[in-house]
């Protein structure tokens, strides 16, 4: 952000200057001619001579009007300076002053008041004195609305509008470029008549034109300070001050910083000039597409951390590798900004190379705003809006969260945890193991709001608890489920295998693959189990065991085997990680299903790797 050019003295100094060099140059244009052998004819000898007079007599004027205008500076930062200190109490005198004052008081008496009492009353009295000239003190500062339609990019303006701009100079290059049309260093006061007809039509008036368009940068500095006005206090808070606005001195360092640069306090001011991001830093500033660089740490598998890392993440936030693998996961953490943090998390956060401003934006993502959210949602007074997924955000909606620092894996809440299976997620591993060589504390935890007991941890499938959609649980059994390795992915996936979702909240490649196990739309809600779900694992086609994995089932759960009897193994042996799926051929699997009996020697572990993308793709 940079303040145009406006010092008080610039032209008339550079009249000046030019003035010297003119007289300068005569000066020796009259020694030529004065010199032995008279270089100059006579004629132009003269001429050269009352010029020079002239321009003398020029020179001495501007240098008057220029100590005039001095005084008349001095004059008022006299002023200033005396209204900012005033003196303790008033002086007191036995006559009256030798003249009078240029005006009556506002409201004089009727009658002259007598005589004043020999010694001060000694309690205050019991009413307040009442006054008809307004106090003293500065009066509240108000942001005026901004006028959307200037943010609008210029391709899209309706063509009155256009046209209406291009009227106060305004081109295309002009309008996209926030500052560049030298009609936004004027404040209202400064504009022509026409001028502020057309600024009028855009729906500017002259609170909203000096704040938005001006920022109130031409106005000088005592002025900032008048009814109405009252910004010196946001300038202030940048570090501005009398000489750095009449470029005396150098700006301060608030104006070569970046909009996320800036300090929380220097921020808000800004924002109370009616600066945001994109006017501050006068074009779109990214790193790799986001405002703020993406932390290195944050977004690096958990075993890949250098032990050192590790500890501080562990010791100073509470992260284990379940719930760093896991973006957004670690709620009772990230859902905080960074001043709710305690000074032990906050030095651990800088350890991992974060500052407030990267912390707010990647981690805790401003939480929402400009997402559908309003002064009562905020505040929890009405229900925040609906979750969409990353793909059924509109093209504001994604700008916006890129604003916010949310890519697509942040917004889904992206798994780093290396998945070995063939499933869209890593199988959680403490889920099946045997309940006798569980950790205490984990069957505790089993045992408590998720009502787990040995028989029913055992016999996978039989516990109620599973047939429960995520969404269904209470906030006790969803932090007990994160305990036991759960969050709402795997376990919609794992445990109730999306059969707790309506059908018409199933994503429309969800619904093709459950198609295939033998479901429909009319089916689906009275649970007419399809015939292979009464089959054995080693009974169901590739096919059909192709598609229960991309639904997160695998021999032993479809089986409901007991874990005493069955060993299983979380990573399978000879499997490789399936990451990166790609999901651009699922329309060909599916319509060679329909159109050859023999789909099921022809299905990959391709069709796995994209049933399970489309698993993902409605989360």
């Amino acid at each position: 952000m940079n303040r145009p050019n406006i010092h008080p003295y610039s032209f008339r100094v550079a009249k000046l200057f030019a003035t010297y060099l003119v007289l300068f140059a005569v000066t020796d244009v009259s020694c030529l001619a004065g010199s032995e052998g008279n270089l100059l004819p006579e004629s132009m000898t003269n001429d050269k001579i009352h010029q020079q007079q002239h321009l003398v007599r020029e020179l001495a004027e501007n240098k008057q009007e220029n100590n005039n205008v001095k005084q008349i500076d001095k004059e008022e930062d006299d002023e200033e300076q005396a209204t900012a200190n005033p003196t303790p109490k008033p002086t007191v005198s036995l006559s009256p002053s030798a003249t009078p004052s240029s005006a009556p008081t506002a409201n004089p008496s009727a009658s002259p008041s007598s005589a004043p009492s020999a010694e001060p009353s000694p309690s205050p009295s019991s009413s307040p004195t009442l006054s008809s000239a307004p106090s003293s003190a500065p009066i509240p500062y108000s942001r005026p609305p901004r006028v959307d339609i200037r943010y609008v990019p210029w391709i899209d303006l309706p063509a009155d509008i256009a046209t209406t701009a291009t009227l106060l100079n305004y081109t295309y290059e002009t309008w996209n470029d926030y500052g560049a049309n030298s009609i936004e260093n004027l404040n209202w006061d400064r504009l022509s008549r026409n001028e502020k007809m057309y600024a009028a039509i855009l729906g500017y008036q002259r609170e909203s034109w000096d704040c938005w368009q001006n920022h109130y940068q031409s106005l000088r500095w005592i002025d900032l300070d008048n009814e109405g006005i009252q910004s010196k206090q946001w300038w202030e808070a940048l570090g501005w001050d009398i000489s750095s606005w009449n470029k005396y001195d150098d700006p301060p360092a608030s104006n070569d910083k970046y909009w996320y640069l800036l300090s929380e306090e220097e921020r808000f001011a800004a924002a109370q000039l009616c600066y945001f991001k994109r006017t501050w830093d006068e074009a779109e500033v990214y790193v790799d597409g986001f405002p703020l660089e993406k932390p290195e740490y944050r977004y690096t598998n958990w075993f890949d951390l250098d032990g050192s890392v590790r500890r501080i993440a562990s010791d100073g936030l509470k992260y284990d590798d379940f719930l760093w693998n896991v973006v957004g996961l670690h709620s009772s953490l990230e859902a905080r900004d960074w001043k709710q943090l305690t000074a032990v998390e906050q030095k651990a956060a800088r350890l991992l190379e974060f500052s407030q401003t990267s912390w707010d934006c990647w981690i805790n993502n401003y939480r929402g705003y400009s997402l559908g959210w309003n002064d009562q949602s905020w505040a929890g007074l009405e229900e925040a809006p609906d979750k969409k997924s990353w793909k059924q955000l509109n093209v504001e909606e994604r700008r916006a969260a890129i604003e916010l620092c949310y890519s697509f894996e942040t917004w889904e809440g992206y798994d780093m945890t290396i998945n070995y299976g063939p499933f869209p997620f890593a199988k959680p591993k403490r889920r099946y193991v045997e309940w006798a060589d569980l950790p205490e504390e984990i069957q505790i935890i089993a045992n408590g709001t998720l009502e787990y007991t040995e028989e029913k941890w055992n016999n996978l499938g039989s516990a109620k608890i599973e047939t429960l959609g995520w969404d269904e649980l209470t906030d006790e059994q969803q932090s007990d489920a994160i305990d036991l390795g759960f969050y709402k992915k795997t376990w919609d996936c794992f445990h109730s295998h999306y059969r707790s979702y309506d059908w018409n909240d199933l994503s429309t490649s969800q619904q093709d693959i459950f198609r295939l196990l033998g479901w429909s739309e009319a089916k689906w809600p009275n649970n007419e189990t399809p015939s292979s779900y009464v089959k054995q694992w080693d009974q169901l086609s590739t096919t059909e065991q192709s598609v229960a994995n991309a639904v997160c089932y695998f021999e032993h759960n479809w089986d409901r085997s007991n874990l005493k009897e069955e060993e299983i193994d979380v990573v399978p042996s000879g499997s490789n990680p399936t990451q990166g799926f790609d999901a651009s051929d699922i329309s060909d699997v599916l319509n060679g299903r329909k159109n050859s009996a023999n789909t099921s020697k022809r299905f990959t572990t391709s069709f796995i790797a994209l049933s399970a993308v489309a698993c993902i793709a409605c989360m």
